[in-house]
């Protein structure tokens, strides 16, 4: 890992300017008006917390037993909720109005919706003086109308991941090799050919199938923007050619046989580690488990669509408060542990942490044995700076972003499934036209 790496990823943060207007105007999202701080002692309380990182699977257990351990008046009830029900959970128990979660992860881009929906306690003046050790691109997006409505915890980007001995037996020349991107419909043939010719079971897989968050580079790429347009960000925009030609690319790979139908995207990891898959596009936070791989990989820069701009997805998560909590100050004390303590207690003490939006945990992260210890290790860590630096586009910003995301991922698995891409598109936006209805 070298200085200028890891200064190229320092100076993406400090290049946001976060405007955070402490007493502005009343919750856009209609917050409870009980006052509160962040306490000088620890309150005895036990906290309900929800969140989408398996407790043992990825490490959130040990996470909360070294809280718990630093902060022993505090216990932590960790709920663990798959990312795809995370929503109703949401809808379910915040409009309750019990106080049940009091803490829970909030996706970054779901900001503005969540806020609306008044589902976020107003942490602006909680957490004012507390974020210089954050990536301020972190709380940027971590804010909305001049307010902070969650504390980051990470980052992200992606990698494309390759299994070299599969890339040897079918004589395939690793990308990236020359300096250049691969494009996407080089990296489709290249896989086509390392099934062929090099004993893959799988050409190419993405991380998460059929979701906006990583399928956002390929309209992007494709000139057709991230799928949302207007003053307001309300008027759904992915039926231009950019996102047809784009999902029609990614409808052929599954026709292809080139990726496999029927993963989900808790199993992709697992299957690249099994090593018959030649190509995975992934985020970081798959690098620390390249320590377990038993076959020879790299890592190269993410593909860009023929003729098109590179683009990376980016963001992460944060966490927030319910604004009907009766925990709140001990729910923020996990929050500053978690986020901005030390090196922030999440990345610190969770071994396949995404990227730390703590500028001393991140430089801990990177400077670790999974970046230093191999050469894909030490090529993964040059490209996250990259990437990082000059690529990352963020998701699309708007109050409605719930639904966006949902509509649009019922229609990325009906193409996936062989469904015509156009028609399932103008399906999708014909749908969310209506469901944001509502906010205009």
């Amino acid at each position: 890992m070298t200085r200028a790496t890891l200064g190229k990823l320092l100076a993406l943060g400090a290049a946001a300017t976060v405007m955070l207007a402490g007493c502005a105007s009343e919750s856009s999202g209609g917050s409870p008006s009980d006052d509160w701080s962040i306490p000088d002692e620890d309150p005895t309380a036990t906290i309900n917390v929800v969140g989408i990182v398996d407790p043992v699977a990825e490490n959130m257990d040990e996470v909360v037993a070294a809280f718990e351990e630093a902060h022993p008046t505090i216990d932590v009830n960790y709920q663990f909720v798959p990312f795809d029900d995370l929503n109703s959970v949401l809808d379910t128990r915040i409009t309750s109005k019990s106080g049940d979660p009091d803490v829970f992860w909030v996706d970054q881009p779901r900001v503005p919706a969540l806020s609306a929906r008044g589902y976020l306690e107003d942490l602006t003046e909680a957490f004012e003086g507390r974020l210089d050790g954050l990536v301020p691109a972190t709380v940027e997006s971590s804010s909305y109308d001049g307010k902070l409505w969650s504390v980051p915890i990470a980052n992200s980007t992606q990698v494309l991941f390759y299994n070299k001995d599969i890339l040897d037996a079918a004589g395939i020349t690793p990308p990236g090799s020359a300096g250049e991107r691969v494009t996407w419909q080089q990296l489709k043939e290249l896989a086509a050919q390392a099934q062929q010719s090099g004993g893959a079971d799988h050409g190419l897989m993405v991380g998460q199938p059929n979701r906006y968050y990583q399928l956002e580079p390929l309209p992007v790429s494709a000139g057709g923007g991230v799928g949302v347009t207007g003053d307001d960000m309300l008027t759904p925009d992915f039926t231009n050619d950019g996102w047809v030609e784009a999902m029609t690319y990614y409808g052929s790979l599954f026709a292809d046989g080139v990726s496999p139908k029927g993963i989900t995207p808790e199993q992709t990891d697992a299957t690249f580690l099994a090593g018959k898959t030649a190509f995975f596009v992934e985020g970081n936070w798959m690098v620390p488990k390249m320590l377990d791989a038993t076959f020879n990989w790299g890592a190269a820069l993410n593909p860009v669509w023929e003729g098109g701009d590179p683009a990376t997805p980016t963001g992460s998560w944060s966490l927030g408060i319910n604004p009907f909590s009766k925990n709140k100050e001990a729910a923020a004390i996990f929050i500053d542990w978690m986020a901005i303590d030390g090196e922030g207690g999440y990345g610190e003490h969770r071994a396949f942490a995404e990227l730390p939006a703590n500028t001393k945990g991140l430089e801990t992260y990177l400077a670790g044995p999974a970046f230093t210890s191999s050469e894909g290790g030490a090529q993964a860590a040059e490209v996250i700076a990259e990437e990082t630096e000059s690529s990352a586009v963020a998701r699309a910003s708007t109050v409605g972003y719930i639904e966006f995301e949902e509509i649009l991922g019922r229609a990325f698995s009906d193409i996936a499934n062989g469904a015509d891409p156009a028609e399932a598109l103008a399906a999708a936006e014909a749908e969310l036209t209506n469901a944001w209805k509502q906010y205009q």
